[in-house]
């Protein structure tokens, strides 16, 4: 029987899975780095630090007693989106990768508005232009550092730094690709327009496959390194996003997932392409092939409440070894629906859908002496689902409707965020039997592309099952919507000029 092996370089950590035919979990491993933070609003990572990771997590996966390192046939890639890689001509980092949760190019942004026209940046990207995005950041560096921007000779995504060190080959896929704002998302290849009016050379940039597809081969070199069996197909991936999809099954129209990890993202399928007239929400293409995505994006969703727990010492209440929240999370749910009129707007990095306002900023509304800790705790998680329920009416508004609600990423193991998900979307909220889901939709792609399984929905047919059913209650249903309809939502209108002079 063939093995599948599925590799995702998240924000904190790469995770390395190995499954078999049937899905079953074999092995796994994951290896920690950090963000680095050298200046205000910027972030970065050295991409070496994610091929160490996963060379760490492949060699711990491989050997499991479960796995035959010799059977893996195929191996998938996630990977954090938008991140800028940049390569000299002997393929070495030329500067730490730029990545998502960087602010640092709002002015590149603007500017780049300015060259191309925003109606043309809108109809070929589909997508609002926004910092940490792979266009601004690539300007900035040519701007900024223009003894670094002459020295290019490749350009790449996170995923794709490491699918380079496994194979020696460069390449991409539609998903990542059209995060890029220099893709064009409609027609699914890089914009010879967009290139050029930035004087980016188009041989930066590697040619795009569908997510399935091989592109690569593991290397001698990389099996020395890794114990991974040398030949291994290697196919394309694709973002964390639309391979997490994959992962929980997200492959088809009328299921939505909601993903709570160190951000947060509403995601819906489509058949046919569509896009948000006001672009609030983004439009991408989807790992499964032929297919585009709708997403709502959220910068700081886990990421609020660990910046509450760690910032203001409630860590300390942890008992030694435990690797979660579980006592404030207890607390928390003590609390009735609604925090007691407590409010949490979880803009700490600026913000995405629906407002695309880099400016942002979190607040807390309406504390008074009787909230403690576990409101305010309670609040960070209906702070996030409210800002999560912004993305969800815009896809409403465009005929996009969730028969069924897929709750993934760190936020779907805590019971409580399961439920306050349930009430404020006023819907059935399922999880999946897999926890790693990029990870795992990564496995699934692989197995894909070297023909373990037809396609991607016979893929998930065979291996992807529901673990556990959560229904809203009426009653914390029509509190979440009172607070949503009438203060939530009026909140940003209110302050948004107020966060530009802060």
């Amino acid at each position: 029987m063939a093995l599948l092996m599925g590799v995702d370089i998240g924000t904190s950590s790469a995770k390395v899975i190995v499954v078999n035919e049937s899905g079953e979990l074999l092995a796994q491993a994951s290896s920690k780095y950090q963000i680095s933070t050298p200046a205000p609003e910027w972030a970065e990572q050295n991409p070496e630090w994610w091929w160490a990771a996963v060379k760490e997590a492949t060699k711990e996966a491989l050997t499991s007693p479960e796995v035959e390192p010799n059977l893996i046939s195929a191996v998938g890639l996630s990977g954090q989106m938008h991140g800028t890689v940049l390569l000299d001509k002997d393929s070495r980092p030329l500067r730490p990768a730029i990545i998502w949760a960087d602010g640092r190019s709002t002015r590149q942004c603007e500017q780049i508005y300015e060259t191309i026209g925003r109606d043309k940046v809108l109809q070929v990207t589909c997508n609002p232009v926004m910092p940490g995005f792979m266009a601004p950041s690539l300007l900035w560096v040519k701007e900024n550092e223009p003894s670094i921007f002459k020295r290019i000779d490749k350009v790449l995504l996170p995923k794709d730094y490491v699918r380079f060190r496994l194979t020696d080959s460069f390449a991409t896929d539609f998903s990542d690709a059209s995060a890029t704002l220099l893709f064009d998302v409609r027609r699914r290849e890089w914009s010879d327009e967009i290139l050029s009016k930035l004087c980016f050379q188009p041989e930066f940039f590697p040619e795009a496959y569908e997510s399935i597809d091989i592109v690569g081969e593991v290397s001698r070199m990389c099996s020395r390194e890794t114990a991974l069996p040398k030949g291994a197909k290697v196919v394309a991936g694709g973002g964390d996003s639309p391979v997490g999809a994959v992962g929980c099954g997200v492959v088809k129209t009328g299921i939505v997932s909601s993903n709570i990890g160190s951000a947060g993202q509403i995601f819906a399928v489509l058949d046919e392409f569509k896009v948000d007239p006001g672009f609030r929400i983004h439009t991408f293409c989807h790992a499964a092939p032929g297919k585009w995505y709708i997403q709502g994006a959220i910068l700081a969703a886990g990421l609020a409440l660990s910046w509450l727990i760690e910032n203001l010492g409630l860590d300390k209440l942890l008992r030694p070894g435990e690797s979660s929240y579980d006592l404030l999370l207890k607390e928390a749910e003590a609390v009735d629906p609604g925090s007691n009129g407590l409010i949490f707007l979880p803009y700490l990095l600026g913000e995405r859908s629906p407002h695309m306002d880099p400016n942002a900023r979190g607040v807390f509304f309406g504390l008074g002496l009787d909230h403690g800790r576990a409101h305010m705790v309670r609040a960070v998680m209906e702070g996030v689902a409210y800002a999560l329920r912004d993305s969800l009416e815009i896809f409403e508004e465009l005929g996009v409707r969730a028969n069924r609600i897929v709750a993934r990423g760190g936020g779907s193991k805590s019971g409580l965020w399961r439920q306050i998900q349930a009430d404020v979307f006023d819907s059935e909220v399922v999880t999946m039997r897999v926890e790693e889901e990029a990870a795992f939709g990564a496995a699934l792609l692989a197995g894909v592309g070297s023909g373990v399984y037809s396609d991607l929905q016979e893929a998930v047919d065979k291996t992807v099952k529901i673990r556990n059913f959560v229904h809203p209650h009426p009653h914390n249903v029509e509190v979440y919507d009172r607070y949503y309809q009438d203060i939530y939502r009026h909140l940003y209108p209110t302050l948004k000029d107020y966060f530009r002079i802060s």
